[in-house]
């Protein structure tokens, strides 16, 4: 445990040049962060390090004041520019060693490959003096090594390769938690709100939690939602659930019809799952939004039991030809308009055959059109009757975020309607 008699802290720090040119994004860290989380670690750094064996070895060693654990990732790989092995040797004031049995195990991975070992393979079996090594799962093997302090920092060098990265995190790493934290599961549950502000959120929920021992409440505000996190740490999952069910269920009240839905069941999921429950189905009429709806939707297994399909009518013309839009409306109204999106939904129902359809129309940037400014949108919503209902108003954001926030109007506003709001 930690010298403080919390919970174990741990940075994770991912190797590269590339993370700092900008060329990778770091999923690696991200997905370390929360698997640690879930083991009652409290992540407290992310450290992202270039190829250079004296920044590494500087890096580590100044963690090593901070943390418990370090989770090294990259930088294990057979070319000159991996040097993870070196920069934490030199950390620990230890020399590389050759590894009879890593060498032994590396050339039976490129016999069973049919591949042809080159001579720097044999790099990746020299590990840092009394290390002990992690079988590679790919070709290239990891290692754990103890720093001595007080207390002892426990260092993790795991490839960077992602699924090479998880396989030795899962049958290495997980143990050792255990081993550190003497068991438990921290659990974070999402509920996942849309139609309202972080801040007015925020005004609504942090006295509900506040006082809630061993409860740590963050917000998380995506261009389509905002994230209520509730971390809660208990024993098992079961009582983990037990435990964050009671004031989850007090948060959902307080807000009402804006929580979409709890944990897993996000917009899209929620949205999904009420029209299969009502034998309806959906198309999508889009614009500003080019798609995004359909694919929001089409990324939820099962999507096919309820969305038919959807037209990309992102040109006066494609309103015309795709789905029949009268060239004097779109002269008298424009294109983004409300009279316009009413008259894409009722068009889109009719040409899939749905009981429901959505369109939306908009400005999404950077530049306004026919003097409406960025932001401008509408979406519409048709219902099984051939009513329509359409809302419209300005969408704060770049171009990514208005486009995210008016699929989620949408989404949100046939969520309601198939709740009964």
């Amino acid at each position: 445990m930690s010298s403080t008699g919390d919970r174990v802290r741990a940075a994770v720090v991912s190797v590269g040049s590339e993370l700092l040119l900008g060329d990778l994004t770091d999923t690696n860290a991200t997905w370390l962060s929360r698997r640690l989380t879930e083991h009652g670690v409290e992540v407290v750094h992310h450290l992202a390090v270039g190829d250079d064996v004296d920044r590494l070895g500087a890096s580590v060693r100044w963690l090593a004041a901070e943390v418990e654990l370090i989770v090294v990732g990259g930088g294990l790989g057979p070319t000159a520019d991996d040097v993870t092995r070196e920069a934490l040797a030199a950390a620990a004031g230890r020399e590389l060693v050759h590894d009879p049995y890593l060498e032994e195990d590396l050339v039976r991975r490129f016999a069973a490959m049919d591949r042809r070992m080159a001579p720097q393979n044999l790099r990746q079996a020299w590990i840092p003096a009394g290390a002990r090594a992690i079988p590679a799962v790919g070709t290239a093997p990891g290692f754990h090594l103890e720093l001595p302090g007080n207390p002892t920092t426990h260092v993790v060098a795991v490839p960077g390769v992602p699924w090479e990265l998880r396989e030795q995190f899962e049958a290495a790493v997980v143990p050792l938690l255990t081993e550190l934290t003497g068991g438990g599961v921290t659990l974070t549950r999402v509920l996942h709100v849309a139609g309202r502000g972080e801040s007015d959120v925020a005004e609504i929920v942090e006295p509900l939690v506040d006082g809630s021992d061993g409860t740590v409440l963050s917000f998380l505000a995506r261009s389509h939602e905002i994230q209520v996190r509730l971390t809660v740490t208990a024993a098992d999952r079961a009582a983990v659930l037990a435990r964050s069910e009671p004031l989850v269920q007090r948060v959902t009240a307080a807000l009402g019809g804006s929580v979409v839905g709890v944990d897993d069941e996000d917009l899209e999921t929620v949205v999904l799952r009420l029209l299969r429950e009502r034998g309806r189905t959906l198309a999508t009429a889009e614009s500003a939004t080019a798609g995004d709806i359909a694919a929001r939707l089409g990324r939820v297994p099962g999507a096919s039991a309820a969305l038919l399909g959807g037209a990309v009518v992102y040109t006066a013309r494609a309103k015309q030809e795709v789905l029949g839009l009268p060239a004097s409306l779109l002269s008298e109204h424009g294109t983004v308009s409300e009279a316009t999106t009413r008259a894409l939904a009722l068009a889109v129902r009719q040409r899939f055959g749905s009981d429901h359809a959505l369109a939306v129309t908009g400005v999404a940037g950077p530049t306004a059109v026919d003097g409406l400014p960025v932001g401008t949108a509408f979406w519409a919503l048709a219902h099984p009757d051939g009513e329509v209902e359409v809302h419209g108003r300005r969408i704060p954001g770049d171009r990514g975020q208005v486009i995210a926030r008016l699929g989620s109007a949408a989404l949100d506003l046939l969520r309601l309607r198939l709740a009964g709001v």
